[in-house]
């Protein structure tokens, strides 16, 4: 005894769009309420660029900073330390993104681009 299957696929495209639609919601919350101040577009930008800053504070946080073993008992020198981390954070994020600009003039394209990831960290 033999049996053979033979099967259709189709795609239901109107079920393939209600899921594109569902994926492509997502709520972002602000405060600025008027739209002529920040444009819809602008906002979503914006909340999606927060990784970059997520990984600036990561690096601050990093062992190899150093900023840990530091003790520091007067409020002066708290808030110049303070200071100093920000200032690299700056040079440090500045840093890539002259190197991200460079290579999408080039059009050369790097598995990951942050500064650690380069120096082998």
């Amino acid at each position: 005894m033999q049996w053979q299957v033979k099967a259709t696929v189709t795609v239901d495209q109107q079920c393939v769009q209600q899921e594109v639609q569902r994926k492509a919601c997502f709520i972002v919350a602000t405060n600025v309420l008027d739209s002529a101040e920040l444009f819809d577009e602008e906002l979503v930008t914006t909340y999606k660029e927060q990784g970059g800053v997520e990984r600036g504070f990561r690096f601050l946080k990093d062992p190899l900073f150093l900023a840990s073993s530091v003790f520091l008992k007067k409020p002066e020198r708290i808030v110049a330390l303070s200071l100093v981390m920000v200032l690299c954070l700056l040079v440090y994020r500045l840093a890539e993104h002259r190197l991200r600009a460079r290579m999408a003039q080039t059009e050369q394209t790097l598995q990951s681009c942050g500064m650690w990831d380069l120096i082998g960290h």
